[in-house]
């Protein structure tokens, strides 16, 4: 896993589920890297993926949060 700086694709991610309305749909959590789908009001899906731990810590919340 890559360190605690910072992580575009987790800003990006924060950016979406806070500021914009989306939300998680789908956590898969890998050793190569976690993934986390997300759904906007619109009904587009996106899926973010990251090796960083900052950003699997994360979706370790989502999952949690979301009962994903």
């Amino acid at each position: 896993m890559a360190g605690w700086g910072d992580d575009p694709v987790l800003a990006e991610l924060r950016g979406l589920l806070y500021e914009q309305g989306w939300r998680p749909v789908r956590v898969i959590e890998a050793t190569d890297g976690d993934a986390v789908e997300v759904e906007g009001p619109d009904g587009d899906r996106r899926t973010f993926t990251s090796d960083h731990i900052a950003f699997h810590r994360f979706v370790e919340g989502l999952g949690e949060d979301f009962d994903l």
